[in-house]
């Protein structure tokens, strides 16, 4: 998984886009389907840290 930032001039047209709370979320083409659900996490104050788990049915969360 990686964090971007700066996507002015960037073709974001074939990400799926989401939201969550303030945050915009675009997941890549090629994560979609891999999972059944995803939970977002928002934490901190100032610096705020993300966290994503990925569950992919079989009973166990993948944590990202």
């Amino acid at each position: 998984m990686s964090v971007d930032t700066n996507t002015k001039g960037k073709n974001l047209a074939p990400y799926r886009r989401m939201k969550h709370h303030d945050f915009k979320i675009l997941m890549a083409p090629r994560l979609i389907g891999l999972a059944n659900a995803m939970r977002v996490d928002v934490k901190g104050g100032l610096r705020k840290r993300l966290t994503v788990e990925l569950d992919d049915g079989t009973g166990g969360a993948c944590e990202i």
